[in-house]
């Protein structure tokens, strides 16, 4: 929408309002209702003109243009300087009630990765609450979209509901991303690591995936496990949805062998049929839930640690074609903790302490384009992602309270009869108990 029409459009409105409540003073909440429309209308105008009108001069100052001298022989003048610029052509400016964004070409000559490192200081500029980077549809290669987020959508906290009551397996449904869409996440086919200092909010996701998968739980199409060598203290909050739950390192051994044994069993039944197994009642996808992953692999008894590093790198090298998952959560993402992060497929970036370890879980160069290390503290469950064409965003997981965990595993509880050969651990002693 051009600046002229939405402007006009906007004048108009406002003047529609105005009229409602002089001659309808009853019609004062409809009123108020027009006067926002129009209050957004002026907003996205606003940035339209803003960033149309001074691109050039951001561009410039940020260097990512490039000034050329010229002279040229004039009559009866001489020879003369002329300076031309060459800068990055904005080619689109597309507002909506809360972002903008832009699609902008690279000057001759100019790197792509150098419009895209661009990212941040851009958003500095226009005091954007958060920003996104990602390829352009067409010409990806010389072309690059910027989605500034001027007001925050995910800003406030969300509270979850019920799971939606039909069986779910492929993606799960989390909570928003920063555009105010949905934000789902895939399971199958993928082994999930989740990273974050302490209270960034890192039950929102485990709970969000386990109890969104509820529905699946309690047909046998999925079944859950559980290691939570913090004595259980998370996990047997929703206990009825596990099959099992590991409270100690030598259970958490031997469910690791299981899981081993169960992804070399369905390879050999697939093999030549089928590359990729699709769960169903009775052919469950196995979930296997590690809640602070650095208990067994750094701080656990050596010989402990030694074979549950061996069992689960076997594990994530083997099970996720055949439908035997990991979903691992840790605070501390350094190789003396966890050496095997690129064995897992999707790793989400909760909020961290240091530019240094939001590489370390996204990847090399990731932290000027998903900064987790400049996530609040009050902003438990949001977090960076990396989408499937290799974009970041931000995403914030909706809340799940006590009584909706334990509502929703006493509604949808698994079978403990379907575990093959499972030996459900005996609860861990409370301290002071008679």
């Amino acid at each position: 929408m051009s600046e002229s029409l939405m402007l006009g459009l906007a004048g108009m409105v406002t003047a529609i309002a105005i009229a409602m409540v002089v001659v309808f003073p009853a019609a004062r909440r409809a009123a108020l209702l027009v006067a926002r429309f129009a209050g957004s209308l002026l907003r996205q105008a606003w940035w339209w003109l803003r960033f149309r009108f001074t691109w050039k001069g951001v561009a410039r100052e940020a260097g990512l243009s490039k000034r050329r001298t010229k002279r040229v022989k004039r009559l009866g003048v001489g020879e003369e300087s002329i300076e031309k610029w060459r800068d990055p052509r904005l080619k689109r400016v597309k507002t909506s009630a809360h972002s903008v964004t832009l699609k902008v070409k690279t000057r001759r000559g100019q790197a792509l990765a150098a419009l895209e490192g661009f990212a941040p200081e851009l958003a500095a500029t226009y005091s954007a609450d958060a920003y996104r980077v990602y390829p352009a549809k067409r010409r990806a290669g010389s072309t690059v979209m910027f989605e500034l987020v001027m007001r925050d959508l995910i800003k406030i906290p969300a509270v979850a509901g019920m799971p939606e009551p039909r069986m779910q397996t492929e993606s799960v449904l989390l909570g928003r991303r920063q555009s105010g869409k949905p934000f789902r996440l895939q399971v199958e086919q993928r082994h999930t690591l989740v990273v974050g200092a302490s209270g960034a909010g890192k039950g929102s996701f485990l709970w969000g995936m386990v109890g969104s998968l509820a529905p699946a739980i309690a047909v046998d199409a999925v079944q859950a496990y559980g290691i939570d060598l913090k004595g259980g203290m998370e996990l047997t909050m929703g206990a009825p949805l596990f099959t099992k739950i590991a409270v100690q390192g030598e259970q958490a051994v031997e469910m690791l062998r299981e899981f081993v044994a169960i992804a070399d069993q369905r390879t050999e039944q697939l093999r030549g049929y089928s590359r990729n197994h699709k769960p169903g009642p009775g052919d469950p996808l196995y979930l296997l839930v590690i809640d602070e992953l650095a208990s067994l692999t750094a701080y656990a008894d050596p010989e402990i640690r030694k074979e549950a590093e061996r069992l689960l790198k076997r594990l994530l090298s083997i099970g996720r074609a055949v439908g035997v998952v990991v979903v691992a959560f840790v605070q501390d993402p350094r190789k003396e903790v966890i050496d095997m992060r690129g064995l897992f497929t999707q790793t989400i970036a909760l909020r961290l302490r240091s530019a240094m370890e939001t590489n370390m879980v996204l990847g090399d160069g990731m932290a000027p384009f998903a900064p987790a290390h400049r996530i609040l503290k009050a902003a438990q469950g949001t977090a960076w992602i990396i989408d499937e064409d290799g974009s970041t965003d931000r995403v914030r997981a909706d809340y799940w309270s006590d009584d909706l965990i334990r509502r929703v595993a006493s509604l949808y509880p698994a079978d403990p009869a379907a575990a093959p050969g499972a030996i459900a651990p005996e609860p861990p002693a409370l301290g002071g108990a008679a």
